[in-house]
C-alpha cells in the first residue's frame, strides 16, 4: 500500500488538533510512514481515504487510540534524572508539608506517565524517604493517551534496561525477579493510580482534580507553541497554590508566561505558581 506525502500531512494535522503532537516532514517520511502502513494493514484497511474517513468519522471509537499508540514515543527507566526526584524529597515536599494543613491529602501528577517508571520511582524515593508518609497521605496519579503504555504500566513487568539505574537493594526491596524480568510488588503498585487522559483535553485534565506537584518530563518538546502554551495553562489550571511545575532538561516554560516562576533547587530547575494577583 502506498500513501502520498500530501495524506502523511492530512495525518500530521489530525493528530496535532487531537492531541497536540506535532511530527515534521521528514520523520513522518522516514519513522511513521511504515508504522501507518502496518496499522491499516493490521485494520484490512487498503485504501488510506477510506481510513482516514473512518478515523475523522470516529467509526471506531478504537481506530483513534490505536493511531495515537502507534505515535507515541515511551522511551524511560526508572531513576531516570535522579536529581529531579532528589529535588521533589529533598526540597518541594517538606516546603509542601509545611504549608498544607495536616489532613490534606498530596497530589503528584505524571503527565504523560508513559510505561509507569517514572511514577514509581516517585513512590519508591518517598517509601525510602519514610519520614513524609508517615507524616500524611500522597496521591500519585499518572496520565497518558497510550492505552497500551497504561496498561504496561498497570501491568507493572519491566526489563532489565528499565531497572538498569537502580541499586541491588531496591531491586530486591520492590521488585520480584522471574527470568530476565522485573515484577513490581503489589504494595507498590497500590500505592499509584494510572488513567488514561488526553492532556490536550481540557475537561478531561480539571475532572482528575488539583494537584501538588505535576512532573511532564519531554513531552513538550513534541508539541508545537500554540499547543505547549495550552498545556502550560492547563497545568496552571489545575495545580493548587504554590505548587511545583518539573519540566524534562531541555524544556522550558517560554519565559512570557508568567503564570510560573523559575527557581533552582538542588541540582534542578523547576516552575512554581505564581498566585493570581
Amino acid at each position: 500500500m502506498e500513501i502520498s506525502e500530501f495524506q502523511l500531512r492530512k495525518l500530521r494535522n489530525y493528530l496535532n488538533n487531537e492531541i497536540g503532537f506535532y511530527i515534521d516532514d521528514s520523520k513522518m517520511q522516514n519513522i511513521y510512514k511504515r508504522k501507518v502502513v502496518k496499522l491499516l494493514k493490521d485494520k484490512n484497511y487498503t485504501d488510506f481515504e477510506e481510513f482516514f474517513k473512518d478515523l475523522i468519522l470516529k467509526k471506531s471509537s478504537i481506530l483513534k487510540q490505536d493511531l495515537i499508540n502507534v505515535f507515541m514515543v515511551n522511551e524511560t527507566y526508572f531513576f531516570r534524572e535522579k536529581y529531579q526526584f532528589d529535588t521533589l524529597i529533598n526540597y518541594v515536599l517538606p516546603e509542601l508539608d509545611l504549608l498544607r494543613p495536616k489532613n490534606e491529602v498530596i497530589n503528584i501528577l505524571c503527565a504523560p506517565v508513559s510505561t509507569g517508571e517514572e511514577i514509581y520511582s516517585i513512590a519508591i524515593m518517598l517509601m525510602e524517604e519514610g519520614n513524609l508518609i508517615n507524616k500524611r497521605d500522597f496521591m500519585l496519579l499518572g496520565i497518558d493517551i497510550d492505552s497500551d503504555a497504561i496498561n504496561k504500566a498497570k501491568e507493572g513487568v519491566y526489563s532489565e534496561r528499565s531497572v538498569h539505574k537502580l541499586p541491588d537493594e531496591i531491586k530486591e526491596k520492590y521488585f520480584i525477579k522471574t527470568g530476565n524480568k522485573y515484577r513490581v510488588k503489589d504494595f507498590l503498585k497500590k500505592a499509584v493510580n494510572f488513567k488514561i487522559v488526553n492532556i490536550m483535553d481540557k475537561y478531561q485534565m480539571k475532572k482528575l482534580g488539583m494537584f501538588d506537584v505535576i512532573f511532564s518530563r519531554n513531552m513538550l518538546i513534541y508539541f508545537d507553541e500554540k499547543s505547549k502554551r495550552e498545556v502550560i495553562a492547563t497545568f496552571y489550571s489545575i495545580m493548587k497554590e504554590g505548587g511545583y511545575l518539573f519540566l524534562g532538561h531541555a524544556e522550558r516554560v517560554p519565559s512570557d508566561i508568567v503564570l510560573f516562576k523559575s527557581l533552582k533547587l538542588g541540582e534542578s530547575f523547576v516552575y512554581k505558581k505564581v498566585a493570581n494577583s
